[in-house]
């Protein structure tokens, strides 16, 4: 008895010997934060995270591979409690929904075969891309809904996949599975601040408009009677819908596919239709409004640009006050286009349109007079943005054009220019720089030279060969002592209180440099665009900011070989007429809105993927088949008398347009073809 006592002692501490060995060998220490997370994550394990179990998402999280908000089924309550274990900030944002882009089904559209093999998206993009011509075209064997975890997608009467809003979570598992990428996450705030992809299906007319309107998506709302959708679709990518439609120069008519039969769609009347709509039912249709934050932004410029920039702002959450050099806001809407085109009342429904979004306004307020960019910025704002306009403005407000340094030691050429030719004293310093490439260039830099400058240099984004084919002697000027900085944009300024101190320069191979410098001529009549924020004093401690100095935001118009970014924008706004600086203004606004908040949200601003730049080649058609002609509705006019002389007080009749009725609008909008990148609607 003893001997098997003692046999299962030994047996029993050699276990025990062995299982502390193996536990030393194979032991798996784990983290009790991720513990901790997964404790806080909902516990369902379905896998829309992407991951493979409530486990391996805390795990993803806790590695910094994940955000709190990994839970796509789970909601914001867990998101928070998440960010409270993990010791992070997390920003409320608009839900982001799956949204397909394509339009017609494999029946509709022109297909190069008969695809009789798996029924699978994925096995039949192995086969030739798939049997749409179309590259991006829905393929319509709904793997996308077959994967969906929480049954947001069937398909559709259309033979194109359908989203559930409600269902939906946007954890983009039919995102990663979309062999043609045509489903995407989205919201009206990537909307907002997005642009037209050239992997999306859009349409000849969408990527004309200067602002980027989905239009097919307003026009389609129209023919369903849904006005108010349809404003809200057009105030995704313009807020001055009623101005627009009333001076627009409507260039996306020009590539309307309807010109192949008959005429094209009246967009521009229709865009006004909706907006008439809006009015006339004194309705206030905004896309979307962001929960407040505590970021406040000082926009300088009540015009087109300036309102819009504030609009798209307030929309994102922020709180954007605009200070007006005149009386009232509206810039050149207000002061150059004729009343009997646009008047009064319509600018004024528009700009209290913007203002109710949650915009602020201070008229009768002068940058240089009243308050500067530094007085700004220590006042408390977070960022200023300059929309002022140029000569054109000034000459409105009032009737000369003097020298002016607003924006501390920045001049426009021609003030420079007109300056000098007056004898006026010119205090430069000693380091100039000219953005520009002209003769009138080469003039500014003789007359720098001439007035004490030790340094003059001139910027310019193209190479050497590209100036001197303009006929420009540069040897020269570099014989009076002219420097040139070829291939190379602006992409910051520097300063301290109302002083410029430092010029940031990028060179078309990304490499950047800083330069000291006094004055800067910029060949352009306008200074817009620029965005002023406080210096960092440490860039690692976010909070702490030097109370004196401030440089300027990078805002992404991109340089020539689109690997730099220009603050400085050399087209000028009025290069066509005034009603298309108006347009192009809104464009740039909204864009400028997005560079501002990505900054206020501690985000890298970067080139958004797969943009459509101008002369892109993207697909198309060059002609159309089986499409009957339909008469284009034409808007009825009115007779009015207006006075055309201040002294005489002689009147004279015109006539103006009074807007589409809502039998004609509806009839004009079926005229719409739908179309796709190169599909249409046929006729039956």
């Amino acid at each position: 008895m003893l001997i098997p006592t003692i046999f299962l002692i030994s047996l029993g501490f050699v276990a025990a010997v062995g299982l502390s060995i193996a536990s030393k060998v194979f032991y798996v220490w784990e983290d009790p934060k991720i513990e901790e997370v997964e404790d806080s994550l909902l516990g369902a394990n379905c896998g829309g995270c992407g991951y493979a179990g409530c486990a391996a998402a805390a795990a993803a999280v806790v590695a910094g591979k994940a955000g709190p908000d990994i839970c796509v089924a789970g909601g914001p309550d867990i998101s928070l409690r998440v960010a409270e274990v993990m010791g992070v900030k997390v920003e409320i944002k608009e839900p982001e929904i799956a949204s397909s882009s394509c339009r017609y089904s494999i029946e509709e559209a022109d297909t190069k075969y008969s695809y009789y093999g798996v029924n699978d998206c994925r096995a039949a993009m192995l086969f030739a891309g798939g049997a749409k011509e179309c590259p991006i075209g829905c393929l319509g064997l709904a793997t996308c809904v077959r994967a969906c975890p929480f049954g947001a997608l069937s398909m559709g009467e259309n033979g194109l996949p359908y989203v559930d809003q409600n269902k939906c979570r946007g954890c983009g598992v039919c995102v990663e599975l979309c062999p043609k990428n045509i489903i995407k996450l989205t919201s009206t705030t990537n909307r907002m601040i997005g642009e037209n992809r050239y992997d999306e299906c859009t349409t000849p007319c969408q990527r004309t408009c200067p602002t980027g309107i989905n239009i097919p998506a307003y026009i389609r709302q129209i023919t369903l009677g849904n006005y108010r959708e349809a404003i809200r679709i057009i105030k995704e990518k313009n807020p001055l819908p009623l101005i627009v439609g009333r001076i627009c120069p409507a260039p996306c008519e020009f590539e309307c596919r309807r010109n192949f039969v008959d005429e094209p769609v009246a967009i521009n009347n229709l865009k006004r239709f909706v907006a008439d709509y809006e009015m006339n039912n004194k309705e206030r249709v905004h896309p979307y409004k962001a929960p407040e934050t505590e970021n406040r932004v000082a926009i300088v410029g009540g015009g087109a640009q300036g309102l819009t920039t504030a609009y798209y702002l307030a929309c994102l959450g922020h709180q954007p006050t605009i200070y007006e050099a005149t009386s009232k806001l509206g810039g050149i809407v207000r002061s150059v286009i004729a009343k009997t085109r646009l008047p009064d009342h319509i600018i004024d429904w528009e700009i209290d349109g913007i203002l109710s979004a949650g915009v602020k306004a201070k008229t009768d307020m002068i940058l240089g007079n009243d308050y500067t960019i530094s007085s700004l910025l220590n006042d408390g704002y977070d960022a200023v943005v300059l929309s002022s306009g140029g000569l054109d403005s000034r000459k409105i407000l009032r009737g000369n054009i003097d020298l002016e340094e607003t924006i501390p030691g920045i001049y426009m050429l021609l003030d420079f220019l007109v300056s000098s030719s007056r004898g006026e004293s010119l205090s430069i310093g000693k380091s100039v720089y000219i953005i520009g490439g002209g003769n009138s260039t080469l003039q500014a830099a003789s007359i720098c030279k001439k007035n004490g400058a030790d340094s003059v240099t001139i910027i310019y984004p193209y190479t050497r060969e590209d100036l001197l084919s303009r006929e420009i002697d540069i040897e020269k000027a570099e014989s009076e002592g002219i420097k040139f900085l070829f291939s190379t944009v602006v992409n910051s300024l520097t300063g301290e209180e109302d002083r410029l101190s430092q010029i940031g320069l990028r060179k078309s191979d990304g490499t950047t440099e800083k330069r000291d410098v006094d004055t800067i001529i910029v060949a352009t009549g306008r200074l817009s665009d620029l965005v002023f924020v406080k210096e960092k004093i440490d860039e690692e401690n976010k909070s702490t900011t030097n109370s004196k100095g401030w440089h300027t935001l990078e805002t992404f118009k991109m340089f020539p070989d689109n690997k730099s970014d220009d603050i400085f924008n050399l087209s000028e706004n009025a290069m066509i007429n005034d009603n298309m600086a108006v347009v192009k203004a809104i464009g740039r606004g909204r864009k400028i809105a997005r560079a501002t908040h990505f900054y206020l949200n501690e985000k890298e601003l970067t080139p958004q993927e797969n943009m459509i730049k101008t002369d892109m080649e993207i697909l198309d058609v060059e002609g159309i088949e089986n499409v009957d002609a339909i008469t284009r509705e034409m808007m009825p006019k009115s007779e009015i008398g207006f006075q055309y002389g201040e002294i005489t007080r002689m009147y004279e009749k015109t006539e103006i347009n009074i807007g589409l009725t809502e039998e004609m609008a509806k009839k004009e909008a079926n005229r719409c073809l739908d179309c796709g990148l190169i599909c249409y609607k046929k006729s039956q």
